[in-house]
């Protein structure tokens, strides 16, 4: 057999050296896999098949003869082989064994068995038991001649083994926007991103499974989360019309902070293609059912002595939406001047909407005549937020699918209200593991970080000053960043985007620093009884990060140093604005001159039922006057399978020029970063180690 033993924790990165006895000493002498002249001069290499043939998958460098060794560990395996093979674009590890004496063996007990030894991503998706392996004529391995493992079911190479699993891949191929997935494969790996967790979260529940966003971050494969679907607490939500005053959020404290000129025009919309069945009546009855159901959608909002104060609003005023729809009518207009009509009625809505008696919501269904119909659906920001959107559109499809069938509509059941998850934050913010996390912001030192450059100082920083500037990577490119990069690294993409970022900004301001203001979802688990996943309102965490590469020596330095640096924040920055506006701590008020928000993969949020995202302008969205907390905001997001970049910036401060240069410059370090990591050997470093960690700093 064969040992395998792993390495060290070095202050900065893992270092992993395996080792492996020596074949003509008894077990006595021992090998380091990096020392392959030693290796062949013993003839020790060739013992164990081609332990120097490596492959690259999903970004990891892989050694084949490292996992034949360890199969051939396992006592009933006589001889092994790996292979890479090639389906519908995805390279996989197959392995070959034959056993001792014909003694049986399962292959999911060999899978055991190298998972006790061998990261997730060294595991084959399929290994297939054979009599004999084939040899060529001068009685070598002919790995040509190894067999392709049999396909299961729905193609898949490891299928689901059971209902669980079935579930599961459903949602995975769902959410992933995939064909198909194996058990094994990894979820991150595969695109997966945290927005795309939290509905994984929601579409298992509705399949009866319980799991955290948490559990997905941990249990990486489909074969490791059914293991513990169901482990999760469930949550039990108020079903019926919640009604009460509610404490603002961290991020309503932080809008109101910003004394806007307008407060009641700072709106996020969507316009859709519609169905050509798809009538004002209908689009009426639908939002009635997403009044009733998303509680958060019927908030009002009044200015008193001591502040705002928001409450759900009583009654069936709240829930009649014959006035916030209206049905327009362009077809009297050509073609050429439709778009400019649409915008025309879209900004008179923009603007209607009222924070004290309502609406929060309003909606246009448009008809265009020959070039088909179009839904407006606009909602203040302060009871929206990214992935609301996705639950409403989901839920939009839903009605509309119900009503043109016939049927009652039924939405899936609530999760734990807006109201109590605000009520819980306020209750949070009193608590020590809070105030725990204080001494990490105030650590930080944000003094040392300059301001960024300016072209002029022309007058203010307002809603109207804006300008945009787009970029974006072709598909392959993204298909790269999403599913080759992060294996190597075992990075996010956000860690990559953010590091794009700092070299790009180090290009222009000539400091290796940026300080820069991070948008989390904010949906993070810090309580055990609580399930958000479903709930629509303004969860948005917003935090200042200060990202220091100046140490790095090249880019893959400059990705791991930001990998550390953003885990290193507690709790994914929710504590920040906890501390600053719910606990009252002396938290440093930092107000970062950049902003940068990666909103995930907009491919297929609109949902089915007839509902795609349209291309006409909706007219602006903050009213002109309003102004601004940061002098540039990039956005980020993946539509029709490109990555798309949009940095908004005022014209007051900034030409285009200047930031067209750092639109080119962080697409250009988001290339360099692509190919680096197709090169690269990668490696793990320390925060792929919470535990050990933990155990290093007592």
């Amino acid at each position: 057999g064969v040992g395998v033993a792993r390495g060290y924790l070095g202050r900065a990165s893992l270092t992993a050296e395996r080792f492996v006895p020596d074949p003509f000493a008894s077990g006595e002498r021992l090998y380091r896999t990096g020392d392959l002249a030693r290796w062949r001069a013993d003839g020790a290499l060739d013992y164990l098949g081609r332990i120097d043939t490596q492959v690259k998958i999903r970004g990891f460098r892989i050694e084949l003869g490292e996992i034949e060794a360890a199969l051939s560990a396992h006592s009933t395996v006589e001889q092994t082989a790996v292979v890479v093979r090639e389906d519908s674009g995805e390279r996989r590890l197959i392995g070959y064994i034959t056993t001792r004496d014909g003694l049986p063996c399962e292959p999911e007990t060999l899978r055991r068995h190298l998972q006790t030894t061998l990261p997730d991503h060294m595991v084959p998706s399929a290994i297939v038991r054979l009599d004999r392996l084939p040899l060529s004529p001068n009685g070598k391995l002919d790995r040509n001649a190894l067999p392709a493992p049999e396909w299961q079911g729905t193609g898949e190479i490891i299928a689901p083994r059971n209902a669980i699993e079935e579930a599961l891949a459903a949602i995975w191929r769902e959410v992933l926007k995939r064909e198909c997935v194996s058990v094994t494969d990894n979820f991150f790996a595969l695109g997966g991103d945290s927005i795309q967790s939290i509905q994984v979260v929601a579409r298992a529940k509705r399949a009866g499974l319980m799991l955290t966003a948490r559990q997905v971050f941990e249990q990486q494969t489909i074969a490791a989360l059914a293991a513990v679907a169901g482990a999760a607490t469930v949550a039990t939500a108020e079903q019926g019309l919640v009604t009460g005053e509610v404490p603002l959020t961290p991020i309503q404290h932080w809008l109101f902070g910003q004394e806007l000129e307008a407060p009641h025009h700072f709106n996020q919309a969507v316009l859709l293609d519609a169905d050509a069945e798809l009538t004002p009546a209908r689009v009426t009855q639908a939002l009635g059912h997403l009044l009733r159901h998303h509680d958060a959608l019927r908030l009002r909002f009044h200015r008193e002595e001591d502040g705002w104060r928001q409450r759900h609003e009583k009654g069936e005023s709240a829930l009649a939406s014959e006035a916030i729809v209206e049905a327009i009518d362009l077809t009297e207009f050509g073609e050429a001047v439709q778009p400019a009509a649409l915008r025309m009625h879209a900004e008179r809505l923009q603007g209607s909407l009222d924070l004290q008696t309502g609406p929060l919501l309003r909606a246009a269904l448009f008809d265009l005549g020959s070039q088909g119909k179009r839904l407006l659906v606009i909602i203040h920001h302060l009871v929206v937020d990214g992935v609301s959107w996705r639950i409403l559109l989901e839920d939009l499809a839903t009605a509309f699918d119900a009503l043109r069938r016939g049927e009652p509509v039924r939405l899936a059941a609530k999760t734990t209200s807006f109201k109590a998850w605000a009520e819980r934050l306020a209750a949070h913010a009193a608590s020590d593991a809070l105030q725990g996390e204080l001494a990490y912001w105030q650590r930080q030192p944000w003094a040392e970080m300059g301001r960024l450059p300016r072209d002029h100082d022309a007058g203010t920083n307002s809603a109207e000053s804006v300008r945009t500037v787009s970029t974006s990577l072709d598909v392959a490119e993204t298909r790269a960043l999403l599913q080759d990069v992060p294996g190597v690294y075992h990075t996010q993409i956000n860690d990559v985007l953010l590091t794009a970022l700092v070299e790009a900004s180090a290009d222009w301001t000539g400091r290796r620093q940026l300080l820069v203001g991070l948008e989390g979802h904010g949906r993070e688990e810090l309580f055990g009884d609580i399930d958000v996943s479903r709930t629509v309102g303004w969860f948005t965490s917003l935090f200042p990060v200060l990202l220091d590469v100046g140490g790095t020596a090249d880019l893959g330095d400059a990705l791991k140093s930001v990998k550390e640096q953003l885990r290193a924040v507690p709790n994914r920055g929710i504590g920040y604005g906890l501390l600053r506006y719910l606990a009252g701590a002396a938290v440093p008020e930092v107000t970062p001159e950049i902003s940068f928000n990666y909103l995930g993969q907009l491919d297929g949020a609109a949902g089915e039922g007839g509902l795609r995202f349209a291309a006409e302008d909706v007219g602006v969205q903050q009213d002109g006057r309003n102004t601004r907390a940061h002098l540039i905001d990039v956005s980020a997001y993946v539509r029709d399978g490109r990555l798309q970049l949009q940095w908004f910036y005022s014209t007051s401060f900034h030409e285009a020029s200047t930031v067209e240069a750092l639109a080119a410059s962080l697409v250009a370090y988001l290339r360099t970063l692509i190919a680096h990591c197709e090169t690269s050997e990668g490696g793990f470093t320390p925060s792929d180690f919470p535990l050990l960690q933990n155990i290093l700093n007592f």
